[in-house]
């Protein structure tokens, strides 16, 4: 006779069978959303909800370092979960993270203010840092995936926040200290010395700064040290560099460089493969227009330096730059230029009174060309640093781009000296406000003599 167990102990006996299997299974998979090395607004957001419960992560900073990790693992130890230190979708949960998409027009917040940072850094402007997606953030952020070659949808996702944070600004104007020391020495290795080793991030700094991030042909050109400028210059310093030629070397190799430097417009004599006294003058000439080491040998500094100048001097002949034709080439581009400004029409502080009036002024930028760089795009002034075919120098020239940007939203922010039609519009900037103060003082009584010339700011001899 088969015994049959009490229905109260059936019962229990169930609920441990189900208790134990439950125990013996494998927890249901996680899926990892952040973990170590990750960034983007997700971590900002993960590294204010630790902050507000009381689990320091560090800076804010939407890097997933060492310290967040021990903050998400002190978490997920005080709540039960499974302590990973990565962020799995349970361990969000109990944080209260949010489940969208990306910051758009309407949010608020931290990651807003570090969206508009990291905006402003890429030349961008999100309008105040204020931590609000407005209209101008929203348009510096198309601008943004636009010069990226993202979708333009106005929407910072994970993809464009990548990209953004590839240049978190590490380092920049009125910085100091060892790092900066690192950066002026690896900077001067490779053929961009600040002209100091003092560890004072200055203008000449920040301006051999902006110079290697235009010469490399990949960087974002804003002339602050991010952490894609800063990897840049640690992988193509390799150090001071051998000496590759010298005088009294022959064969393809000397050829070479004096075909190069001769289309650079630092002429050697005849191309012959001969390292005679007129190619070592050259390469000293290079050498000291960029204050570069070296006494007209070509050691691998110098020739760094030169593959970035050959770079800049190719936007002039992409540009139609034909040799020894002079300024009188650029007259097109010219009248272009300057009627975007409103400069290539005479213009009256008091309609109908000649006294008043303020000419064209292509005609006299063809003549200031003339006079600075002979129409060559790619000209740099060996004493002063000045480039190309107005004479900017290097420490204003970002500066400039910015008030010609506020002027003309498509100019693009790492617009180059070197190419003709951006070093144009600077200079057009530079005339628009000569005039613009001219015509003022003229309505007020003034006279076309007593300036200030719309050029006057251009020493032309």
């Amino acid at each position: 006779m088969t015994r049959r167990l009490p229905h109260r102990f059936v019962v229990v006996l169930v609920a441990m069978l189900a208790a134990t299997a439950m125990l013996a299974a494998p927890a249901a998979a996680q899926t990892v959303l952040l973990s170590r090395d990750d960034r983007g607004p997700a971590v900002i957001e993960l590294q204010t909800l630790l902050n507000n419960q009381g689990f320091n992560p560090g800076p804010i900073d939407g890097s997933f370092g060492p310290r967040t990790e021990a903050a998400v693992r002190s978490f997920q130890t005080a709540r039960s979960l499974s302590i990973t230190g990565a962020v799995d979708t349970a361990t969000w949960t109990a944080l209260g993270g949010s489940t969208g998409s990306g910051l758009k027009a309407g949010d608020r917040g931290d990651r807003v203010l570090e969206l508009q940072r990291l905006l402003a850094a890429a030349g961008h402007n999100p309008g105040p840092l204020d931590g609000v997606f407005g209209p101008k953030t929203t348009a510096a952020a198309r601008a943004f995936q636009q010069a990226a070659s993202l979708p333009v949808t106005g929407i910072v996702d994970q993809t464009t926040w990548d990209r953004l944070a590839g240049g978190v600004v590490m380092l920049r104007r009125g910085s100091t200290g060892n790092d900066v020391l690192e950066v002026q020495t690896r900077l001067a290795n490779l053929g961009y010395p600040p002209r100091g080793f003092d560890g004072k991030y200055g203008l000449l700094t920040e301006a051999a700064v902006w110079a290697f991030q235009q010469g490399s042909g990949s960087l974002p050109v804003t002339g602050v040290v991010d952490r894609g400028t800063l990897d840049a210059l640690r992988a193509a310093d390799t150090g001071a560099g051998a000496l590759l030629l010298k005088r009294g070397d022959r064969g393809p190799a000397v050829l070479e460089l004096q075909n190069r430097l001769t289309r650079v417009g630092f002429a050697v004599g005849a191309l012959d493969g001969a390292y005679g006294e007129r190619t070592a003058t050259a390469v000293a000439r290079f050498q000291a227009t960029f204050r570069l080491p070296g006494d007209g040998s070509f050691n691998e500094v110098t020739n760094r330096r030169l593959i970035a100048y050959e770079r800049e001097a190719e936007r002039g002949y992409a540009a139609g730059y034909v040799r020894g034709a002079g300024a009188e080439q650029w007259r097109p581009l010219v009248e272009t230029v300057f009627a975007r400004w409103g400069l290539d029409q005479e213009v009256c502080a008091i309609p109908g009174n000649p006294a008043t009036c303020v000419p064209s002024q292509v005609e006299a930028a063809l003549s200031v060309m003339w006079c600075e760089s002979n129409g060559v795009p790619f000209v740099v002034n060996v004493t002063s640093g000045v480039t190309g075919l107005y004479q900017h120098r290097m420490t204003y020239w970002t500066d400039r781009v910015q008030r010609v940007r506020a002027q003309f939203a498509d100019f693009p922010a790492d617009a180059s000296p070197y190419n003709p039609e951006h070093n144009m519009m600077a200079a057009a900037l530079l005339v628009w406000q000569s005039r613009d103060t001219l015509l003022k003082r003229l309505a007020a009584g003034g006279t076309v003599a007593g300036g200030p010339h719309p050029w006057s700011a251009w020493n032309c001899r």
